[in-house]
């Protein structure tokens, strides 16, 4: 399972989805907007951050703790 959070460089809410997903036991990947316009236009991105699994767009802005559940069940 591929997961990446595509964030601002200056978002305040990427940090706090970094830990939620180390505490969960999930590897990630950290994307930048900014260094990463292939993103903005394949995506459409106009939120930050965005949580992206295997390709798909799973949350726009902060996932519910549900949802980082559900990846962590996944995964197991």
């Amino acid at each position: 399972m591929k997961i990446i959070i595509a964030a601002t460089k200056t978002c305040p809410y990427r940090p706090i989805l970094e830990e939620q997903l180390q505490d969960a036991g999930l590897q990630y990947e950290v994307m930048y907007f900014e260094n990463h316009r292939e993103l903005i236009e394949a995506y459409k991105l106009k939120t930050s951050p965005l949580l992206i699994v295997n390709g798909d767009v799973v949350s726009v802005g902060m996932p519910e703790h549900s949802q980082i559940i559900d990846l962590k069940n996944k995964t197991s």
